[in-house]
């Protein structure tokens, strides 16, 4: 089904996607500066997302930016990836009054 609207996640994952995944703090910020300067706005977080007892915490990190829209992107820590993190994903709005 063709949609006439591209939420601002999936705007925001297909040019994070295509930035090279740098190690470095410095060059993750300027990838969110571009998105900015896009007028795509958002709040960054960053989290533990796993369960109480893990022994190796940094496996369990994610990255979440969430737009005005409602829609949101989302990475986790992955050690299988050569950047150490996989790839964003964009997550639709949820619907409004459908969820109790």
């Amino acid at each position: 089904m063709f949609r006439e609207k591209m939420f601002d996640a999936e705007a925001a994952v297909t040019l994070l996607n295509n930035w090279t995944y740098p190690k470095l703090i410095d060059e993750f910020d300027r990838s969110l500066d571009v998105l900015r300067e896009g007028n795509l706005d958002f709040t960054y977080e960053r989290g533990f997302v796993g369960t109480p007892g893990i022994s190796d915490i940094t496996t369990c990190i994610a990255e979440s930016l969430y737009f005005r829209d409602g829609s949101r992107a989302l990475r986790v820590m992955s050690k299988h990836c050569a950047s150490g993190w996989s790839q964003w994903t964009a997550l639709h709005p949820l619907p409004q009054g459908e969820l109790q």
